[in-house]
């Protein structure tokens, strides 16, 4: 029987360190504290490993509601997974503990918002982007090279270079040179055109 936590942040630029705090604040042992940054959406190897790991009488504590789950059903399914193997769960930031009644009803509310609040975040970002491309706002990552070198980069695949060496000449990744040859590719028309 022992105490686990597990905490998570989406991107590589986010801290821990709260989390750790409530973790700590749980009497969760830094060693049996398990850390991922990987956006909930994706695979969370170290979670799963962890779940795995867990039986009966051990205390899994998580910072929040999310950390168990996308959705509320896979939230409430993981909820009762984990109870059902004995288990202990504990949502430090709610100060939850499911092994209360009062603890499942919170729980169950509080795993419908955090759904809710996932869901409406998403309708607020696709909004926005939806905006800014009739406002003709160019979205995403800005090209490496501007539009003389992307048709030059153009050109020089076309005569014969490789990706390879376009992306040395112009000191970009070989990844960029694919996107700008492409784009410039695109653009030669116009170019020509005018």
């Amino acid at each position: 029987m022992a105490a686990y936590g597990y905490i998570r942040v989406s991107r590589e630029d986010q801290n821990l360190n709260l989390q750790r705090d409530a973790m700590h604040d749980a009497d969760v042992p830094p060693e049996n504290v398990v850390a991922e940054k990987v956006s909930g959406a994706k695979q969370r190897p170290a979670f799963d490993a962890l779940v795995e790991r867990l039986g009966p009488g051990d205390k899994l504590c998580v910072w929040k509601v999310d950390c168990l789950g996308r959705r509320a059903s896979e939230v409430q399914r993981m909820a009762k997974e984990l109870t059902a193997r004995g288990v202990h769960v504990v949502i430090t930031t709610l100060g939850l503990d499911l092994l209360t009644p009062a603890g499942r009803l919170v729980f169950g509310i509080m795993s419908q918002l955090a759904q809710f609040e996932r869901e409406t975040l998403i309708e607020r970002t696709n909004a926005g982007l939806a905006a800014a491309r009739r406002r003709g706002t160019k979205l995403g990552k800005p090209y490496a090279l501007d539009p003389h070198q992307r048709a030059e980069a153009a050109q020089m695949v076309a005569a014969g270079k490789t990706y390879a060496e376009v992306a040395a000449l112009f000191r970009i990744s070989r990844s960029a040179a694919f996107r700008c040859v492409a784009q410039g590719k695109a653009e030669q028309p116009i170019a020509e055109a005018a």
